[in-house]
This record gives C-alpha cells, structure tokens and sequence, in this order.
C-alpha cells in the first residue's frame, strides 16, 4: 500500500447525513432562550470588579538622602563642603526623585543650605542603563548671591551625591538646565558639559559630621554624639553648650581612620534637662583655630 492510500478516505455524503440525523435525535431540540447543546453554563458568582486605587490609602513613604552646603572656615582647602540629611518623605514616582526634591528644600539644620538659587525645581530625571540625567529649571542658571568657584563646585556634587545615595547602582549623573547642558555653571570653572561622577570623600564632604544625634531630636542623657570625620591623625573635638551658651561638657576624641581616609567617631556625654547644642570640629593645622564644625540642637529630656 502506498503512503497516498494509508490515508483514510472521508465518508461519503449520505452515510454523514445519516450520522448528523443521528446525534440530533439523541440530543433532542435545544431548551427555548436555553443554551445550544455542549455550551457550558454562565457562572452563578457575580463578576469581579476592576481593581482601583483606593484616593483614601495614605501615600507610601520612604527615607531618603539629601545632600546640602556648608561653609567649613577652612581657607585654601575645602571651603564648602556637602553634609547630609535624611527625611522620611511621601514616595514622588521613585527614590531619586523623591531624593532630589528632598535636596532642593530647605534642611532641617540651619546650619547647611541649597546651594542652587531660591525657585530652582526639579524639571525631570531620565535614566539610560547606569546614567541618569537630572533637568532643573530655569532659574538654576543665575548663579545665588555670593556664589563662588567652591559653591558651584559644591552645587554640582550635591546632585550627583543625592542621587547616587538614593541608587548606588548609578555611576554617573548629567546635569541640564532647563534642557540644555551646562559647560560652565555660573562661569565659575565648575564644568559639567558632560557626565560627572562621585569626588571622592576627601574632596567634597564636610571633614566633620555629626550624624547622631540628629537637628532638632529629643534624646535623653548620656547622649551619644557620633559622626565621621576625615581629619588630621582622626582627632576630632568636641563640646555642648546649653541654651545660654555655657559649655557644660567637652572633650576629645579618635576617628577610627585618619585622613584623607574618613572614619567614624562616637562619645556618650551625660547632660541636665534642656536644650543644648553638641558641636564637633577640627583644629586648624595653620594657627590652632576651630575649623570643620558641625553642631546639632536638641533637646534632653531626661
């Protein structure tokens, strides 16, 4: 037999009519408004309904970094460095977002400032694989009154800080001024024509944090004072003033790295009931003079 005649023939027209005939009288007539014959019945269970956002539900929130300038009274050397901030916030579309608008509000600590001139906002953030590229508005190009060559240079690293915080995962961040580049922002040799990464620690952060207690926080006594510090053989000062700007307690103490690496340092401090402010600093290698302090306001409460 050939492969042409082990196909099977089909069947010849009556013996299919016969067949049809057949199965029908079997079945019988469909119900009337019933359905046809092997449809499966509707379900009896009311149809699910589409999932919507609730407007009541509370906005997610997150804590993220910001980054902002302060002066160091360093002369020569880092004149204004990058101290940070964390702040617990509603989620703005993602991390960094979220993390930049956060940078370009005003700090709790009356001591750290936007170095970006007042009305600048946050126009869009775009990313391509490990590069992100941050558009502020129009108002970014006037350099702030007092802006200087350090500031620039500060304003710059404060965006790419911020955001790679917000996403270790970035390696570098493009700046735009309302859509366009910026060769040289405020004409002050701070170039950012092209993508800019994290400076090193050495070059841009503030020599001396304190980053507990945090500005404007209840705490009760001993307070622990801690922070980072990049100094000279890691020695940092530190001392408390209360509300009348008495010294109540001051010491030294030794980064767990000297500089140019950048270590952490930890004192518990016993202090009364009230508000003081702890204050951390560095000495001036040239005459002996406070330089690199940082302080935190807050309130003891027993």
């Amino acid at each position: 037999m050939t492969e042409q005649e082990s196909t099977p023939r089909p069947p010849r027209a009556g013996a299919a009519l016969a067949l049809v005939t057949a199965l029908v009288t079997a079945c019988g007539p469909a119900p009337a408004g019933g359905p046809a014959p092997g449809t499966p019945a509707p379900s009896s269970s009311p149809s699910s309904p589409t999932a919507t956002a609730d407007p009541s539900a509370p906005p997610e929130l997150v804590t993220v970094p910001a980054y902002y300038a302060g002066r160091t009274g360093l002369v020569g050397g880092l004149e204004v460095a990058l101290y940070r901030e964390f702040a617990r916030v509603p989620l703005d579309g993602d991390r960094v977002r979220t993390a930049l608008g956060v940078a370009l509000s005003p700090p709790r600590d009356p001591d750290y400032s936007v170095p970006w001139p007042e009305g600048t906002r946050l126009l869009g953030v775009e990313r391509l694989e490990d590069l992100v590229t941050v558009d502020l508005s129009a108002e970014a190009a006037a350099p702030p009154p007092g802006a200087d060559a350090p500031l620039a240079r500060a304003a710059l690293q404060q965006v790419v800080h911020t955001v790679t915080a917000a996403d270790p995962s970035v390696a570098g961040v493009q700046l735009l001024v309302d859509g366009s580049r910026v060769p040289d922002l405020w004409d002050l040799g701070a170039h950012a024509g092209e993508a800019l990464a994290r400076a090193s620690a050495a070059e841009v952060l503030g020599p001396v944090w304190v980053l507990q207690p945090e500005e404007g926080a209840r705490v009760t006594s001993p307070v622990t004072v801690s922070g980072r510090a990049t100094v000279f053989e890691g020695t940092v000062g530190w001392d408390v003033v209360d509300a009348g700007g008495r010294v109540v307690a001051q010491g030294w103490t030794t980064a767990s790295e000297a500089g140019p690496g950048r270590g952490d340092f930890s004192v518990a401090v016993d202090l009364p009931p009230g508000e003081h402010t702890v204050r951390a600093f560095s000495e001036s290698a040239r005459d002996g003079s406070r330089v690199a302090e940082d302080s935190k306001t807050v309130t003891v409460t027993g």
